[in-house]
């Protein structure tokens, strides 16, 4: 049997992604070979893509950060799995092809009855958000906290998981997503048309007690300016340096895992000598 999956064999724009047709994989000891159904589209993916990620494979690899699929074949050794269960998982890469081989331990089971497309949309963005309010900013309920693209991919998320968290939570967005973001439990800030630190203020007095920013670059210090004394500012990404789904053009073409990471440290080094108890604290998954 045969299947197609995508491969990238050198670093760059969405032209470098190829499809490539081969032998389907088989499942060895301890593995379980997948049908995928969904696998996800992310900003993780992009980065790796362009070879920034601190995650990023070495060419030739298939993207994919996630996936839900049907459980197709069992190798030996494999239990608790049978065929024709859904499962999903989160290997980092891989998940751009028909069929998918892992280790058991690395797929969950899926509720039947969920669309796989809306289902894979909860594994990186729904952990993502999950780890950074109470691993990284480790949020209590009744804190204010501020979410960047409150209406986005991990911003939904993040705004469910808050209110379940019972913190009180402003997000910026656009004015046509504000109403979304209501819905969702939070004071919608319209970032195109006002200053989100003068608003965080405004409605606060003090500030936020977390801020959390996938913006990066100078936006950070803005970001800074919304806490409060004790506050901290978690990061996780620069779509700062993103234009039209690729990094901005000076930025040198190759394999650059540690190098935004580096640029992340510079930031945070800094922040340790502006005045203030406010701390800056890298996230990753």
């Amino acid at each position: 049997m045969r299947h197609t999956r995508i491969i990238v064999t050198h670093y760059g724009g969405p032209d470098v992604l190829q499809v490539i047709e081969e032998a389907c994989p088989e499942p060895k000891s301890g593995e379980v070979r997948v049908r995928v159904l969904a696998a996800g589209v992310s900003l993780p993916d992009v980065l790796a893509r362009e070879g920034v990620h601190p995650e990023t494979p070495r060419v030739p690899y298939t993207p994919g950060w996630d996936l839900v699929g049907i459980v197709d074949q069992i190798g030996e050794s494999v239990s608790g799995f049978e065929p024709g269960q859904t499962v999903a998982a989160m290997p980092i890469s891989g998940c751009y092809a028909q069929y998918v081989c892992l280790p058991q331990h690395k797929f969950i089971p899926v509720p039947a009855g969920l669309d796989p497309a809306e289902a894979v949309a909860v594994v990186l963005n729904y952990i993502t958000a999950h780890q950074m309010l109470d691993r990284s900013a480790k949020v209590k309920p009744g804190q204010r906290v501020l979410i960047h693209g409150a209406s986005g991919g991990v911003g939904t998320p993040f705004l469910q998981l808050g209110r379940l968290a019972d913190v009180e939570m402003y997000g910026t967005c656009s004015a046509q997503a504000a109403e979304v973001v209501k819905e969702l439990g939070a004071t919608p800030i319209d970032y195109r048309n006002s200053d989100f630190v003068q608003e965080i203020h405004r409605l606060t007095g003090d500030g936020v007690d977390a801020v959390f920013d996938g913006i990066g670059g100078d936006n950070l210090w803005r970001s800074r300016e919304a806490l409060r004394e004790g506050g901290r500012v978690v990061v996780y990404g620069f779509q700062a340096k993103l234009h039209g789904g690729r990094m901005a053009s000076d930025a040198p073409s190759g394999r650059h895992p540690i190098r935004e990471s580096a640029i992340l440290g510079w930031y945070i080094l800094r922040n340790w000598f502006r005045a203030g108890r406010k701390s800056m604290v890298p996230y990753s998954i």
